[in-house]
């Protein structure tokens, strides 16, 4: 199993009590200004203190994961895995879901490889591109907005695709799929994780919770469902495996980091409830893998000599 910043088994034991304190104290905190008596508040000064900008989402998910990372896990638990692919500077690769681009990065820094970052959110690729400007990566891992729908991929142009929660809100699948298969060389690699269903406890209310989360309607298939459509286009697929219990660790352990490197009592009430927010939202996403009602997976996959044609991805216009 693939772990964290310290393989940690106390706190993948502990994770709901971990993120259930965060929040108890949080909750706390915040509401301490509007728990004082009405007595004790000085209506002048308050009415002077200037108005407290609101606070980045994405701040928050970067302390928590590290900058240019906004999902579960930082650069180390990409760089592992990654592993398989055992990159070299020779290869061409691709992230399709790159969001601010700090994974491609990371890879880029560590096997000195070319990687193409695709992320469909634009305001995320347009961070993710400014970040690998300033970083002198412009050229090793930039970064551009695609619509995961309709795009396409030059044929036969990466030796690896990396793809961490591509899939999950991509209502045609199956095109997406094809568009993935026909953009790897012969025996290129494809490395995916992503969300699986279990339709049997489909209508547990934590799905729902769940699913009102996502940043967009998520459709997640089930694990035959990706099976099929593996063998369905020539994937030799040579690893399935749930890892679940990765994504609540590292959920976890970024909650742990950033209450051991960010003054939370420092911060204005406002960013402080903000940041219980985002916590209740990853609380919710871990009682719905605990409930078994969505599951984590990691799919790693050559593609085959026989590929589908072109005409398979294109939309009728």
């Amino acid at each position: 199993m693939m772990a964290g910043r310290a393989d940690s088994s106390d706190l993948a034991a502990a994770r709901p009590s971990l993120l259930a304190r965060i929040v108890a104290r949080l909750r706390g905190e915040a509401g301490e200004a509007v728990a004082a008596p009405v007595a004790e508040i000085d209506i002048d000064a308050a009415a002077a203190e200037p108005p407290v900008p609101p606070l980045d989402p994405l701040t928050i998910r970067q302390w928590l994961w590290g900058p240019g990372f906004h999902l579960p896990g930082n650069a180390e638990y990409v760089l592992r895995l990654v592993k398989p692919f055992a990159a070299n500077p020779a290869m061409s690769m691709l992230d399709v879901a790159a969001g601010m681009g700090g994974a491609a990065r990371a890879i880029s820094e560590a096997f000195g490889t070319y990687i193409t970052g695709l992320e469909r959110d634009p305001d995320l690729a347009r961070r993710g591109m400014e970040m690998s400007i300033a970083a002198g990566m412009q050229r090793h891992a930039p970064v551009s907005a695609i619509d995961p729908e309709t795009f396409e991929l030059r044929t036969g142009a990466f030796d690896c695709i990396l793809a961490r929660g591509a899939t999950y809100t991509v209502q045609d699948k199956e095109r997406f799929m094809r568009v993935l298969i026909l953009g790897l060389k012969q025996r290129g690699q494809l490395l995916m994780t992503d969300y699986v269903l279990d339709p049997a406890r489909a209508e547990r209310p934590e799905l729902a919770l769940w699913t009102a989360l996502q940043p967009y309607p998520p459709s997640p298939w089930t694990l035959q469902q990706y099976t099929d459509c593996f063998k369905s286009l020539g994937f030799d697929v040579r690893i399935t495996e749930d890892i679940t219990h990765d994504l609540k660790l590292q959920i976890v352990l970024g909650w742990d980091h950033l209450v051991q490197t960010v003054d939370i009592k420092a911060l204005p009430r406002p960013h402080k409830l903000q940041i219980v927010n985002e916590a209740e939202r990853w609380v919710k996403t871990i009682m719905a893998l605990d409930a078994g009602v969505v599951k984590a997976y990691r799919f790693y996959a050559l593609a085959g000599s026989a590929r589908p044609p072109l005409s398979s991805i294109r939309k009728a216009r």
